[in-house]
């Protein structure tokens, strides 16, 4: 099958075995993505204890600012890629991702610059005390040398997806893991390097990962090349990059902004051990979503391939079809969070109980409202996959500013540490109800031409 073919059949398969095909690939891609993190603090919790776990969750912030740029550039250039192949417009198609690959190599300077810079600020601003400050420094001075790497891996498997290639970008992120793991037991179980150990495992799989992506372009492995012409920066394309890429850009930015907040405010209530039960949180929490946020990625290709090409009714039936896998994964997620979240817990650490029993807590509150963030999450990547900038925004907002501050100001000093933890079924309700509204407004006002046959 030709790379054209591959393309071409988004707007012509059965879309149920579509959505598996795609699916299935991204799944098992954001799976293996999320052991970055996990692995990272399962390694630490045990080697070096509740601090080292602390100080990898103080430096997360600055990396999700990393994931938000590259989201912007991701979702904005793989949203123009996948619409203009619908269209049949490849050299829009190719210039898309030149500019996108061009606006990676620059972002991903500038931040590693500015970090290294500003490292001590920034870490006090993320919430790092005088105790974790010379961990949090020690993995950081590691760490920031990745950053060109992961943002070139990270996007650049938007892309290939975009054109019609899961499986290659799913390797991308198994391969990656893989040699996290393997690097994180030699640096840190067998050579004793602690959290600098974990940060040199991170940069090296993350290098790993680059290579593999830009294999895929260098070997002329889908219809888009590595260009000279395609480098060229575009007005148009860019200013449709960051509008298309700019409403989940603000959602990670928000949550970079909340992290902040989560930090500072646990350091405050709980002290380091309330830190580091949030860091367990979350490394749950990547693994237990992460699925339905596979699902949301792997439907937007499909999505936006039949808008462009006008076949609504092959959109209809993804995005609900879309929407039903992410609320069963996350029926699922609550279900083992609400049975198991001790076991799950000593992944990290198993001597202290104090740790333990905060994370327990986490766990069990802020996964309450799970099944409702799947509508959400779905909801958004429609609107990305649609290229309708506006509708993503207001909705990301809502989610990030509206549904999550409040509770997040208010709770707390009510409630303490159970204040935190509670907000997440709150956003999680919240964006649900809204993102299940809005799609539905939006799927009404579309009409299919008469004579158009749709194929499902």
């Amino acid at each position: 099958m030709t790379s054209k073919e591959r393309s071409e059949r988004m707007g012509s398969d059965p879309i149920w075995r579509l959505l598996f095909q795609f699916s299935l690939p991204a799944i098992v891609g954001m799976v293996a993505s999320a052991l970055y993190n996990i692995v990272d603090r399962m390694f630490i919790g045990h080697a070096v204890g509740p601090n080292g776990i602390a100080a990898i969750t103080v430096a997360f912030p600055f990396f999700l600012l990393v994931i938000s740029t590259g989201i912007l550039i991701g979702v904005g250039t793989s949203s123009q890629i996948s619409r203009r192949l619908g269209e049949n417009e490849q050299d829009r198609a190719q210039l898309a991702m030149g500019n996108g690959f061009l606006a990676v190599l620059i972002s991903s300077v500038v931040l590693m610059v500015l970090a290294f810079f500003f490292m001590e600020e920034l870490m006090y601003l993320c919430g790092a005390s005088e105790t974790l400050m010379p961990l949090t420094r020690s993995y950081m001075s590691v760490i920031l040398w990745g950053v060109p790497f992961q943002l070139i891996s990270f996007c650049c498997n938007y892309f290939i997806r975009a054109e019609g290639h899961p499986r290659y970008a799913m390797w991308t992120l198994i391969l990656g893991a893989c040699a996290n793991v393997f690097l994180d037991w030699v640096f840190i179980v067998k050579m004793g390097m602690g959290v600098k150990g974990a940060a040199l495992g991170t940069v090296l799989a993350q290098l790993g990962a680059a290579c593999w992506v830009l294999l895929f372009y260098l070997k002329g492995m889908g219809e888009l090349r590595f260009i000279r012409e395609s480098f060229r920066p575009r007005k148009r394309i860019m200013a449709e990059m960051i509008a298309v890429g700019f409403s989940p850009f603000m959602m990670e930015m928000f949550f970079v902004f909340v992290m902040v907040i989560f930090n500072r405010t646990l350091s405050r209530l709980g002290g380091e051990l309330a830190v580091s039960a949030m860091g367990i949180f979350f490394s749950l929490d990547s693994l237990l979503f992460m699925p339905a946020v596979g699902i949301g990625e792997a439907s937007q290709p499909i999505i936006g391939y039949n808008y462009g090409a006008g076949n609504f009714d092959r959109v209809r039936k993804t995005v609900g079809m879309a929407m039903a896998a992410a609320v069963i994964f996350f029926l699922c997620s609550l279900i083992v969070a609400e049975l198991f979240p001790r076991q799950m817990a000593m992944l990290f650490n198993k001597e202290s109980e104090p740790l333990l029993d905060l994370a327990v807590r986490a766990i069990r509150i802020g996964y309450i409202g799970a099944p409702l963030a799947g509508v959400a999450i779905i909801s958004g990547f429609v609107f990305q996959a649609l290229g309708k900038a506006k509708q993503s925004l207001i909705l990301n907002i809502c989610r990030q500013v509206i549904f999550l501050l409040p509770p997040l100001f208010i709770l707390p000093p009510l409630m303490g540490v159970d204040g935190v933890w509670l907000s997440f079924p709150i956003v999680d309700v919240g964006g649900g109800i809204l993102g299940w509204y809005m799609v539905r407004a939006e799927m009404r006002r579309w009409v299919n031409p008469p004579d158009m046959v749709v194929k499902v």
